[in-house]
């Protein structure tokens, strides 16, 4: 086991500005790194096929315009931020879990709160885990993380009144076996407001309009609509708005070399763009 490894577990990125807004950015599958504990059976480059590769650094300059930013360290294949506490596959288990577990379509695909595929029939861990295992996995790296964000989102409506979260993520350019467009091509941008419920109209508009106007092709809804932080945290009733993107690998990335391309600095000031828009939209709503 890894040494108080809670500590570690995110980056927080605080505005750059003294004129700070309640808008939060967080990147739950940034992270690369690999605690002792991971007895894993695949190679390195197999994991980081699920490493939303450079999307924290994407994202900084939000943080010029008054914005926070949060970022998981630790690797997605180790347990997975975007998911239910309960999302585990019993399958993966040594002994049974002493709750009711509630598996979803992510567990149903090898892509629970534990991983059980890093590609299509590619099985990551080297054996069974036990209970005590994914429960550490959860106190050190699962509940910092959602703590963090949870307090973070929260302190910011009380003293605005609102707060505005994106749930930061990229997507390969073409989806696998293990994803619901098998095969299929995907777009540059895929924002998910869970079918229009999880944020106003005019916050999507905003962001839909920003990568339009840039000439981003920008489809909502489909085939994400938005993963488990989105819906922890969304109630626009209350103001409190969440919105996922997904970023097209291929618009910044070699995705077979996992390395920036000779785009990478072009599309990072596009994104500084979006995030001007958002900060000032957010701004016009104070």
């Amino acid at each position: 086991m890894t040494t108080n490894p809670s500590k570690a577990s995110y980056a927080l990125l605080n505005p750059e500005t003294p004129e700070k807004i309640p808008l939060v950015f967080d990147s739950p599958h940034s992270g690369l790194e690999l605690p002792a504990d991971f007895q894993y059976a695949v190679t390195i480059d197999e994991l980081k096929t699920g490493w939303d590769a450079f999307i924290d650094e994407l994202w900084s300059p939000a943080t010029t315009f008054g914005a926070y930013l949060l970022s998981a360290k630790t690797s997605r294949m180790y347990i997975d931020l975007n998911r239910a506490p309960t999302d585990i596959d019993p399958a993966l288990l040594n002994e049974p879990w002493p709750e009711p577990l509630q598996p979803t379509k992510y567990t149903e695909r090898g892509m629970g709160l534990i991983r059980r595929f890093a590609l299509p029939g590619l099985a990551i861990n080297k054996k069974p885990l036990s209970v005590a295992e994914i429960q550490h996995r959860i106190k050190h790296y699962y509940q910092p993380y959602h703590q963090q964000l949870a307090q973070l989102l929260s302190s910011l409506h009380q003293a605005y009144g609102g707060v505005w979260h994106i749930d930061c993520h990229s997507m390969k350019s073409r989806g696998n076996a293990m994803n619901i467009d098998q095969n299929q091509t995907r777009p540059d941008i895929i924002l998910g407001n869970l079918d229009g419920t999880s944020a106003s109209p005019e916050f999507t508009e905003v962001i839909q309009q920003a990568f339009a106007d840039l000439g981003y092709s920008v489809v909502l809804n489909t085939p994400y609509k938005g993963g488990y932080l989105t819906q922890c945290f969304a109630n626009p009733a209350e103001n409190k708005h969440s919105i996922q993107i997904e970023i097209n690998r291929e618009l910044y990335m070699d995705e077979k070399e996992f390395s920036k391309n000779e785009k990478f600095s072009a599309f990072q000031s596009d994104l500084t763009k979006v995030s001007a828009c958002i900060a000032n939209f957010v701004k016009s709503k104070l």
